[in-house]
């Protein structure tokens, strides 16, 4: 199983929305990388970390809120949509991921 996605404890003064977009990145990778092992469909990593940039750039293109300037709002609406998406391709085979996913974006967008 892939190493799971866990929010970094880092000063409060360098939790932005711009670093928190950086973490979605991230979460996301983890995230799929958790589906694909689930759905025993190996991915590369070079790959899955060009799709994820490419599928989170789209979702907030989607949610009409800046990728390159994120604010907190901004990034709440991606998250949220990365969510259903995630819920509607996995199901229930995907709910304890995308739960806990989800759990350790929130614990960042807290302390925005």
């Amino acid at each position: 199983m892939p190493s799971r996605y866990k929010a970094p404890e880092v000063p409060d003064s360098q939790v932005t929305p711009t670093f928190v977009r950086d973490e979605l990145l991230k979460c996301f990778e983890s995230a799929n990388a958790e589906f694909a092992a689930v759905l025993r469909q190996p991915v590369a990593d070079d790959q899955l970390k060009r799709q994820v940039k490419t599928f989170v750039e789209e979702v907030f293109s989607q949610c009409g809120v800046s990728y390159v300037s994120p604010t907190k709002e901004g990034v709440v609406a991606a998250i949220s949509e990365c969510r259903r998406n995630a819920e509607q391709a996995m199901g229930t085979r995907g709910a304890e991921i995308i739960d806990h996913h989800y759990s350790e974006m929130m614990k960042l967008v807290d302390r925005l």
